[in-house]
């Protein structure tokens, strides 16, 4: 699992997110990197053994992790650096829009989870038309028990619509879907929760109950793409 180090050099981050303070501790820096990048690793095997999918894709943990550095070309707050690591773990890669299984490690916030975030526009539109199209097969596995038990939550969104949107039957069984701006699940973990090797195995299991979402959203064939 990963190391108590990893979680002070981004607690240290948050409280000190300069130019200075970093290049001070880049050693620090690049040994969180590594840890989470064999972290990732461990992950890809893993998922690999139940997913023909990730299999297939010949991923490598670093693939799976975006830079630290933000872009600060559209945002007022200036602040140079993430102060948290996520991994996206997904067939074609982390910018290939798929859904996937995910890490967010954020001293305080960690989490895991998997399904498709923030789809763009055209796609989300595919996705939507895809769930009501199917929706029973769809209902069946945004309620399946093992699902529900390792995400209480259950399938939910960064953003959801206050209505049905344009387009879509607004009486639809699957209107509480439809209005949603992403299909995924996650569950928040302590941070002693990853520093803990046995719990590999739990962080496995909770992916393989959610390996349905993402096929069923990557099944869609994605225009935007073409």
């Amino acid at each position: 699992m990963l190391k108590k180090s990893s979680f002070d050099f981004l607690t240290g981050l948050a409280e000190n997110n300069t130019k200075e303070w970093f290049d001070k501790h880049r050693d620090d820096y690049q040994a969180t990197h590594d840890d989470f990048t064999l972290f990732n690793q461990d992950l890809i095997d893993a998922i690999s053994k139940f997913d023909k999918e990730i299999a297939e894709s010949d991923l490598q943990g670093k693939d799976c992790i975006p830079r630290l550095n933000r872009d600060l070309r559209f945002t007022k707050d200036k602040s140079p650096y993430k102060t948290y690591y996520y991994s996206i773990i997904n067939k074609g890669g982390r910018k290939s829009g798929n859904a996937g299984y995910f890490i967010v490690l954020k001293p305080g916030e960690c989490c895991i989870g998997a399904g498709e975030y923030q789809p763009e526009p055209k796609r989300l539109k595919k996705v939507r038309q895809e769930i009501e199209y199917n929706f029973e097969e769809w209902q069946k596995i945004a309620q399946d028990g093992k699902l529900l038990k390792a995400f209480p939550d259950g399938i939910i969104a960064q953003e959801t619509l206050q209505k049905v949107p344009n387009g879509f039957d607004t009486d639809s069984p699957a209107k509480e879907f439809l209005k949603m701006k992403g299909f995924f699940v996650q569950r928040h973990y302590p941070d002693s929760f990853f520093r803990v090797r046995d719990n590999f195995n739990t962080i496995i299991e909770s992916f393989k109950t959610c390996q349905k979402i993402n096929e069923f959203v990557n099944s869609i064939e994605d225009e935007t793409a073409k």
